[in-house]
């Protein structure tokens, strides 16, 4: 006894350390925001084992405080308790965006959502917008949502910290940049800093590239507050710069390029003074040796350099805001900083935040706005340091899952066949099942004439059976075992107790087995309140049940 203590302690140290270890990993890996894309998924898969195993560790603590008498039954049930399990998990799973709205009212936090009303959000955008006559909508899933969308889309990707898939939301952006409709990414030290170049590697060059470097841009002649809240006053004619003289941003990086921006197919909006440059390494001191962006690898053939190659990050102005056309219908503006059009800064009377977003829009829309659906990219926007709990952000992440597994070639089959496996019981049967169930009835109707040789008693069994009487069939079907068992007992009385104990005194206690002892107790106490009319059965399969226990218990004595 002692050691099989020991084994079911170490079972829950086992099934809780692993709980724990799960649910740990599962945090640290959501609050990953710039990965390769196989670990977006990997938190999902540590909560859902996780909530299984905690499941099955309280099936199994439930099961080890039963009964010793009834711990052999306990424990085949555990047995199967993971399918259970699994469909427990996922049917809590499935209420948790419903419910976890009722708690945050399905409010957003986020930096840069346009459901966020504090200083790091940009509803006063999603309002401006909307006062002058722009469709303002967000995706929560899946960016191939626009393509559902019955108007030209301009798609706005605003400080996203959450890794673009290269095998799937990659192309995506080719293939929406032909359909007539626009893009503006606002960069802001997150997932776009090369997101323009992995388009462009993709399309094969026909998509204009920049990269966003790392690190803050520090402007010493032209600032508010301090050198890393630049104020761009240098902008080349454009429609975009239309009456706008000076434009606010917070921490801002730089397209890189500075004299090669023409060469990488984009038309110079805005840049920063002579005095200008990315503080690489934080130290606020601008030297060539740290504060520099270095061509390697494929990067660098395909920008057609040889070799490493080394651009400065100061000493000239850094371009800000870039500018093109893709096709005859599509346009691309492209800003170094979001923070600009953040609720803190756009609404900053000091300077044209709020004037040069409607100015960008214009010319992403053609000077259209009706004809245009403004459509904020909310996906790809995570909390900085901490999982994403909130209620919009869980329905995206489930959203997600289902739209990346369903329409990869490689997973889109699980659907289908979890659809079958789930339903299957629903479904309509084949005509040879039922033939087999009708084969396996008149089976049991066979076996009990044979329990009975004389036709009399067999016509007078079938009567009650089909009158449904099923008290006086089984009373009348015991009479033999009953004479056998009042012979055996010699003038005792007819009781569970005494049987039992005759049985074991004619077997012998080693030669019973628990389960066989506990089934005999139970028949013999049903069949005795049947013969007393203390229990009423009501249902053909009771009595199927009682009789075939009744030819078993028969063998037995």
């Amino acid at each position: 006894m002692p050691e099989r203590k020991s084994v079911v302690v170490s079972k829950y140290i086992v099934y809780i350390f692993f709980t724990v270890y799960l649910i740990v990993v599962g945090i640290e890996l959501s609050t990953v925001t710039n990965a390769p894309y196989f670990v977006s998924f990997l938190p999902m898969v540590c909560f859902l084992v996780a909530g299984i195993i905690g499941i099955r560790l309280i099936i199994f603590f439930i099961a080890s405080r039963k009964q010793k008498t009834r711990q052999a039954k306990s424990e085949k049930k555990l047995k199967i308790s993971w399918k259970q399990s699994l469909f427990l998990i996922i049917f809590i799973v499935s209420f948790i965006p419903l419910l976890s709205s009722i708690i945050d009212q399905g409010r957003n936090d986020h930096n840069f959502s346009i459901h966020n009303s504090k200083w790091n959000g940009c509803s006063e955008l999603k309002d401006t917008l909307e006062d002058n006559s722009y469709n303002v909508s967000s995706i929560q899933t899946d960016l191939s949502a626009t393509q559902r969308l019955d108007k030209p889309v301009v798609l706005i990707i605003m400080g996203a910290n959450r890794f673009y898939n290269p095998l799937y939301e990659i192309p995506f952006f080719i293939d929406f940049m032909k359909g007539n409709n626009s893009l503006l990414v606002c960069h802001d030290h997150g997932s776009t800093s090369e997101l323009l170049y992995q388009i462009a590697l993709t399309s094969l060059g026909s998509f204009p590239v920049t990269i966003f470097p790392e690190g803050i841009l520090r402007d010493n002649a032209s600032y508010d507050t301090n050198p890393t809240f630049p104020v761009i006053t240098d902008f080349q004619t454009h429609p975009t710069t239309q009456g706008i003289s000076n434009v606010i941003l917070s921490r801002s990086s730089c397209a890189l390029g500075g004299p090669f921006i023409d060469m990488f197919g984009w038309s110079l909006i805005g840049q920063s003074s002579q005095y200008s440059f990315i503080d690489r390494n934080g130290d606020g001191v601008y030297t060539s040796e740290n504060d520099g962006y270095t061509f390697v690898g494929g990067m660098g053939e395909f920008l057609g350099i040889e070799g490493e190659f080394t651009i400065p990050l100061g000493g000239y102005p850094q371009a800000v805001f870039m500018a093109t056309d893709v096709g005859n219908n599509s346009r691309i503006f492209c800003s170094a900083d979001a923070s600009l059009f953040d609720n803190d800064l756009i609404n900053n009377d000091n300077y044209d935040n709020k004037q040069f977003a409607l100015n960008i829009l214009n010319w992403l829309t053609f000077g259209n706005p009706s004809n245009y659906i403004i459509t904020f990219d909310e996906a790809h926007i995570r909390p900085e340091n901490l999982p994403d709990v909130s209620s919009a952000g869980i329905f995206g992440l489930y959203l997600g899952y289902i739209i990346h597994l369903s329409t990869n070639p490689l997973t889109a089959f699980i659907y289908p066949l979890l659809g079958i496996y789930t339903l299957k019981r629903y479904l309509p049967k084949e005509a040879k099942e039922e033939e087999k169930k009708i084969e396996k009835e008149e089976e049991k109707k066979e076996e009990t004439l044979k329990f009975r040789t004389s036709s009399f008693f067999a016509r007078k069994i079938n009567w009650y059976k089909d009158n449904r009487k099923y008290n006086q069939a089984l009373t009348l079907l015991f009479r033999r075992l009953e004479r056998k068992i009042n012979t055996l007992l010699k003038g005792r009385a007819l009781t569970v107790e005494n049987i039992i104990n005759l049985i074991i005194m004619e077997k012998g206690k080693a030669n019973i087995s628990k389960t066989n002892l506990r089934r005999l107790i139970n028949f013999f106490e049903a069949i005795i309140g049947v013969k007393n009319n203390k229990k009423k059965i009501k249902d053909p399969e009771e009595f199927q049940k009682l009789f075939f226990e009744m030819e078993w218990a028969m063998n037995q004595i």
